[in-house]
């Protein structure tokens, strides 16, 4: 059995911690491990604890997953554990209320923690899927879509009251939610699902696909009918989107705004574009990428953002001091 992970302790957060402060601490600590600002002798660890922040968030970010995760708790979990994981109190299935007094179910059988079972969207957090996360986070949720499936598995058709998730719609049209990360829905790609009805189903999905888009899959509904996969974009902690557009700060000299230079620019397909500052930039100056945002009128924008060095050496403090005895 994995060994219990205490998700407040990675994001260094108390167990009362507020909806804001979990999402401060993610952004602090994603920055902190992220493997595209590492030198190459750090990047393996750094990706594991980058994973690690990501679970972390992916669960206590969620109101649903974080009640369970409390629920469960470290000597819950232990205890489970010693008992070889199975038998046990726990069997059978399990309800829990959503939203708006609705009902979700979920099958243990006899996992107290819902292995396996449905029912969870995954955020897609750093671009990463539930695959990539730890046994612990599989044993509590069961994946969701660690083995490609969105829908929970073999769901049986249910009432819009039982539906917490909007996987059905009205007049017999099928729908789902499908969340992808900001940077896997700019890469485009392929995504196995399973549906409703059992079967599986590969769905191609373009670059740079947009939040809300919908995809058809024609005659894959449970009853035959059509089922539609709504897009939906995680929040990421690098980048903003409003609309189409894509927004990114990148941090510059103080001498490369008042000289000009260039700056490097990772995209969130992890390519990288070098882009020219002109002289006399200001701190909050945007500069447009036309058409490498998301969809087909979607800019990528660079906000620059003046970064005075932490640490002057002697020859730069001086080369400072003349500076500030021209200033008008």
């Amino acid at each position: 059995m994995a060994q219990y992970k205490d998700y407040y302790k990675i994001l260094g957060v108390s167990k009362n911690a507020s909806e804001a402060e979990i999402k401060k601490a993610f952004k602090t600590a994603a920055r902190k491990y992220h493997p595209d600002l590492q030198p190459d002798s750090k990047k393996a660890e750094m990706t594991e604890k980058f994973k690690d922040v990501n679970e972390a968030y992916e669960v206590l970010s969620d109101k649903k997953k974080r009640d369970i995760y409390d629920q469960v708790g470290s000597a819950d979990y232990q205890n489970y554990a010693r008992g070889g994981g199975t038998g046990g109190a726990y069997g059978g299935t399990r309800t829990q209320r959503g939203p708006n007094g609705s009902t979700y179910y979920y099958s243990s059988g006899g996992n107290p923690f819902g292995g396996g079972a449905g029912g969870f969207n995954f955020n897609g957090t750093g671009g990463f899927d539930a695959s990539d996360f730890s046994d612990f986070f599989q044993s509590i949720f069961g994946g969701g879509f660690g083995g490609g499936n969105p829908f929970g598995g073999g769901r049986r058709k249910q009432s819009r009251a039982q539906d917490p998730y909007g996987y059905y719609g009205q007049d017999q049209t099928e729908q789902a939610n499908l969340s992808l990360s900001l940077p896997s829905a700019y890469r485009g790609g392929l995504v196995n699902l399973t549906l409703p009805n059992g079967n599986s189903a590969q769905v191609k999905f373009p670059a740079r696909i947009t939040d809300g888009a919908k995809i058809k899959l024609k005659g894959l509904g449970s009853n035959g009918g059509d089922l539609y996969v709504n897009i939906k974009l995680a929040a990421d902690p690098f980048y903003k989107v409003e609309n189409n557009d894509i927004y990114y700060v990148a941090d510059i000299m103080p001498w490369t705004a008042a000289l000009g230079g260039q700056v490097s620019v990772p995209l969130p397909d992890a390519t990288r574009i070098t882009i020219k500052v002109p002289p006399q930039s200001r701190s909050g100056q945007k500069l447009k990428l036309s058409g490498k945002g998301l969809g087909k009128s979607g800019n990528f924008y660079v906000q620059l953002m003046i970064n005075n060095p932490a640490h002057l050496t002697s020859k730069q403090k001086e080369l400072f001091e003349k500076l500030q005895e021209t200033a008008i």
